[in-house]
């Protein structure tokens, strides 16, 4: 449950207090059509608001939410609007909030409107002609024979609501779980970093009352590959399983860059010594040998790849291949630190076990290794629930 929610459920609470000896709480309704799967199970008139309590039974259905433009109507053509909804995703046109919904699930909620008078026939209407939205018409109400308040907390402590949703943040979209406190956000990005991943941005935020361990090991991704036509388990790389690949990649890249220096500083040595051969066998050459007119070395003038005159006549070819195998040290060892940086600074951010204290935060990523497909479930288990994000996109030809 959100704070935001959580927050609701509390001004819910403080307004039946408040309302004291002003409320009355009536349970005989009868309405001539409505979603078959939800009923009305009591309404509190309230001195400012009144607020019905719904009970649900899912039939088959993924999410659940209801649209804030949901209103009542009075056989005047009087609208009333929706004030407040509790245990129940609230959404618009422009951000989808929805509860996630297992099958045969009962649900309990109940929605805040402006007062709203009983003594008329009502309809309530979320949207018309929708079979699946939440519309009842003609509801009757006894006004005559009163009942208990309903004890709010109590009445759904069995009935948490698991809400799904997703924002937007820098032009992606990002999806999001909330239940028991907790607050799972997720992203997923296509990434080409010591190899081809579906890169997963994880963020956990614990408002609950309790600490809860992450633990990767139980991360687990499945995808419906078209090509084989069939669901797939996909490999969720750990963070010990991407420093490997981390490492093999770059002792590769090492190798070949000793290798390159190798090559590069033998062929030095024997254009030195065949140069110096050149000097010994014609030095009655008069000055340095020409050079095309405009070509000039500027950026290479001391670079030992490029020698100068004033290097040919300083230096002796073994003393030269010195030069050139200290230049390759010093570049491979420069190499060779950055890969060290780099390779710490990918693995800060690799998601490990941690226990995630009430009230923090923990953000990481992980890498999902890639596979041809235009859609991926990662399911993330946390405090005996499984989060399960579906992600879909649409596959590049």
């Amino acid at each position: 449950m959100s704070i935001n929610r959580t927050f609701r459920i509390v001004l819910l609470g403080i307004a039946l207090a408040i309302a004291g000896s002003a409320a009355a709480q009536y349970n005989e309704i009868s309405c001539s059509k409505r979603p078959f799967t939800t009923r009305i199970v009591q309404v509190d008139q309230l001195e400012n608001s009144t607020v019905f309590y719904f009970e649900y039974q899912n039939d088959g259905q993924r999410y659940m939410n209801v649209y804030e433009d949901i209103a009542v109507r009075d056989d005047h053509g009087n609208a009333y609007p929706l004030l407040n909804s509790y245990n129940m995703p609230l959404s618009d046109e422009d951000h989808s909030h929805q509860l996630v919904l297992t099958p045969n699930q009962e649900h309990r909620f109940a929605l805040e409107f402006e007062r709203v008078p009983l003594n008329n026939t009502l309809d309530i209407v979320e949207s018309e002609g929708n079979l699946r939205a939440l519309n009842f018409y003609e509801v009757v109400i006894d006004t005559i024979n009163q009942v208990s308040r309903i004890d709010f907390d109590n009445w759904i402590k069995d009935y948490p609501v698991k809400e799904y949703g997703f924002y937007i943040s820098d032009g992606e979209s990002v999806q999001y779980m909330s239940y028991k406190g907790l607050v799972l956000s997720a992203h997923i990005q296509e990434t080409k970093e010591y190899g081809h991943y579906y890169t997963i941005d994880l963020d956990v935020q614990n408002y609950s009352n309790k600490d809860v361990l992450l633990d990767p090991a139980r991360i687990t991704a499945t995808s419906y590959i078209p090509k084989k036509k069939k669901e797939v388990d996909m490999k969720v790389l750990s963070a010990e399983d991407y420093d490997k690949r981390v490492k093999r990649s770059q002792r590769w890249s090492m190798a070949l860059l000793v290798a390159a220096e190798v090559a590069v500083t033998a062929a030095t040595i024997a254009l030195e010594s065949s140069d110096n051969d050149h000097h010994r066998n014609h030095h009655d050459h008069p000055g340095p040998p020409p050079r095309h007119h405009g070509w000039r070395p500027a950026h290479y003038s001391h670079h030992p790849y490029y020698p100068t005159d004033h290097y040919r006549s300083r230096y002796h070819s073994h003393e030269m291949g010195g030069i050139v195998t200290a230049a390759s040290v010093a570049l491979t060892m420069g190499v060779a630190q950055n890969q060290a940086e780099k390779r710490e600074a990918l693995q800060a951010d690799y998601i490990k076990a941690n226990s995630i204290k009430q009230g923090s935060e923990y953000m990481g990523y992980f890498h999902i290794k890639h596979e041809k497909t235009d859609n991926l479930v990662v399911s993330i288990p946390l405090m005996g629930e499984t989060f399960d994000f579906h992600f879909q996109w649409q596959s590049k030809k």
